[in-house]
């Protein structure tokens, strides 16, 4: 068989690797790149759990008096939501202007839409008001407050044609201000720009839903969030608290084993497998079982005793907070006992 040099050439190009396009630069070679202030946090606030929300609301008041005055800024709150996280999602936007005048907007997201992307279109929103409000506003400053940290944190990272539209709303809005700052706020402490972008999202979710196309992360997002619920719904007893996440990870078998029962105690090997003559512990006494080599067995008696100075019930040792967890951890690495 042969080949024309025609056809050789063609064989050669379809061989080689795909070499991936480049994407344009969302701004235009001839004009600077916006420059996003971005806040995630607020200063004296470093944990959520660790203030009350009447101390939320006082730390984040005065954060905004002191860098975004009422009178000098113009004070964007947005917010998103969506029913369980996956469904008739909602964007709100609520603005306080300088003069003290305020605008509403309530939008629908998507029949299936989860609360990153209804917090992104809330943001989204803004930017269009923003962007149209502006020009006419001399030395305008402007500052979006949101409460979702994730959503501000990922700004940054967005990419295709998400990042592009961003960028050209973000670009358009930093020429028409003096300044434009992202600031993260706290949600649920009763900041009253915040609330009134809560209920607004939540309005705009009962709005007539669009059918839109959805991004790989979305879908991806939607089926997580679901399994998630479905499995805690399953799973009533599950405690995100339980200590038994903090162990190593030959502590958490040794303690998955012991609450399940699915060990290699003599009890279960011999019932389930049918290994061994009997299913009694080395004592005699009894089956060869979580109960009796935690709280009975005369044969570990003494390092019982060493790690627990009085008794403490089955519950406790296998469910109880971190400490009685590596207690029994402890227990059963000294007693030798193969779990």
């Amino acid at each position: 068989m042969f080949f024309s040099l025609d056809s050789l050439e063609k064989l050669l190009l379809l061989s080689l690797p795909l070499e991936p396009l480049e994407t344009h630069a969302p701004t235009p070679p001839w004009e600077e790149e916006p420059i996003i202030i971005i806040h995630s946090h607020i200063t004296n606030i470093e944990s959520k759990s660790k203030c009350s929300d009447l101390k939320l609301k006082e730390l984040t008041c005065a954060y905004l008096d002191k860098n975004f005055r009422a009178k000098e800024w113009i004070r964007v709150y947005t917010d998103g939501s969506a029913e369980e996280a996956v469904t008739n999602g909602g964007s709100g936007v609520y603005i306080e202007m300088p003069n003290q005048e305020t605008i509403e907007i309530s939008i629908p997201t998507g029949t299936h839409c989860s609360n990153y992307k209804a917090e992104l279109e809330a943001i989204k929103e803004a930017l269009t008001i923003l962007e149209r409000i502006t020009p006419s506003i001399p030395k305008a400053r402007a500052v979006l407050l949101s409460d979702s940290r994730s959503v501000l944190e990922k700004l940054e990272d967005l990419k295709g044609e998400e990042r592009q539209y961003l960028a050209k709303c973000l670009g358009n809005v930093v020429r028409n201000t003096e300044s434009l700052v992202l600031q993260w706020i706290p949600a649920h402490c009763r900041i009253e720009g915040n609330e009134r972008a809560d209920r607004l999202a939540k309005e705009g979710s009962v709005l007539e839903q669009i059918k839109s196309d959805l991004t790989y992360r979305e879908v991806k997002s939607i089926i997580k969030t679901s399994l998630n619920k479905k499995w805690k719904k399953s799973h009533p007893e599950y405690n995100k608290q339980d200590g038994v996440h903090c162990l190593s990870r030959r502590g958490q078998t040794t303690i998955f084993r012991l609450r399940t029962g699915h060990n290699r105690l003599k009890h279960h090997i011999y019932k389930i497998f049918k290994v061994g003559e009997t299913d009694l512990c080395l004592c005699g006494q009894a089956a060869e079982i979580a109960q009796n080599v935690l709280q009975d067995c005369r044969i570990y008696s003494d390092v019982r005793q060493s790690i627990w100075r009085e008794r403490i019930d089955m519950h406790t040792k296998l469910y109880g907070p971190l400490p009685d967890l590596e207690k029994t951890v402890a227990f059963i690495a000294q007693a030798g006992i193969s779990i």
